[in-house]
C-alpha cells in the first residue's frame, strides 16, 4: 500500500497560437468598430433628418449600437461553446482552467475588462507558459483549438 496519494494532473490543452489568438481578436474588434461605425452614421442621418420623431429614433438606435458594442466586447466569449465571432472562424474556444466548461458570462467580463485597461501589457502574457493573458488569469479560463 503507497503512503504517496496520487496527483492530479491538469489534462493536456491544445492551446492557441499567440498569432491564432491575435487575429481572432482583431475580428472580433472589426466587429466592435463596425457597430460604433454604423452609430456614427445614424448620428450624421440624424442631422440631416431632424423632425422630433427620427431624431428620438435615432437616438434610441445609437444607444442601442453603443450597448451592443459594449455588451459584445465584454461578453462575447459567454456565447455558444466559448466562441466568440473571431474564435469560431479560426476555431478557438474559450474554456475554464484548469477544468472547466465553455466560459460563463462573469469568466468573459473578468477575462475582458483588463483587455480594456491594459490592451497591451494584458497580451504580452499571451507568449509565456499556457498562454494566458491577464485576463484569463483572473477569469480562471485558457484559450484551446476547438474540433
Amino acid at each position: 500500500m503507497s503512503l504517496v496519494e496520487p496527483s492530479i494532473s491538469t489534462p493536456a490543452y491544445d492551446l492557441a497560437s499567440p498569432g491564432k489568438r491575435l487575429a481572432g481578436y482583431l475580428v472580433d474588434m472589426v466587429f466592435v468598430f463596425f457597430l460604433l461605425f454604423l452609430k456614427s452614421v445614424l448620428m450624421h442621418l440624424s442631422v440631416r433628418y431632424s423632425s422630433a420623431f427620427s431624431l428620438s429614433l435615432f437616438q434610441g438606435v445609437e444607444y442601442f449600437l453603443t450597448l451592443l458594442a459594449l455588451a459584445y466586447f465584454l461578453f462575447c466569449d459567454a456565447l455558444p461553446n466559448g466562441q466568440s465571432l473571431g474564435k469560431r472562424l479560426l476555431k478557438m474556444s474559450v474554456v475554464g482552467f484548469p477544468y472547466g466548461p465553455s466560459c460563463t458570462v462573469l469568466q468573459s467580463a473578468l477575462r475582458n475588462v483588463p483587455k480594456g485597461l491594459f490592451s497591451i501589457l494584458d497580451g504580452v502574457f499571451v507568449l509565456f507558459g499556457f498562454r494566458r493573458r491577464l485576463g484569463d488569469m483572473l477569469a480562471r479560463t485558457i484559450v484551446i483549438n476547438s474540433k
